[in-house]
């Protein structure tokens, strides 16, 4: 296979780099591009911060139906009895004094 003319000139001026990636070009950033770029990584903070708030809301339902379980002694007698009464720190921290069931 033949050696282009113009790939010795151009491989002297860019150096060995065109040999390995030839297929790839510099894109020139543009206004218009860096504005898409700004706005689709704010729409994707957005959606973290909505996904953050949905979960902070879900753990608040979960401490306080917790709590209202906690305060009834027949439901800790059971969770003894049945050997549940391991509770992860933060969940026991969140739910207050009646966090512990040992």
């Amino acid at each position: 296979m033949p050696i282009p003319p113009a790939l010795p000139q151009s491989r002297q001026h860019l150096g060995r780099s065109l040999d390995r990636h030839p297929q790839q070009q510099q894109s020139d950033v543009t206004t218009s591009s860096l504005v898409r770029a700004y706005r689709k990584e704010v729409l994707r903070q957005q959606m973290m911060v909505r996904r953050a708030a949905f979960a902070q809301q879900r753990l608040l339902f979960v401490a306080g139906a917790l709590r209202q379980l906690f305060a009834e002694e027949n439901f800790v007698t059971l969770l003894r009895a049945e050997g549940l009464d391991a509770l992860p720190k933060y969940l026991a921290d969140r739910i207050g004094p009646h966090g512990s069931v040992g």
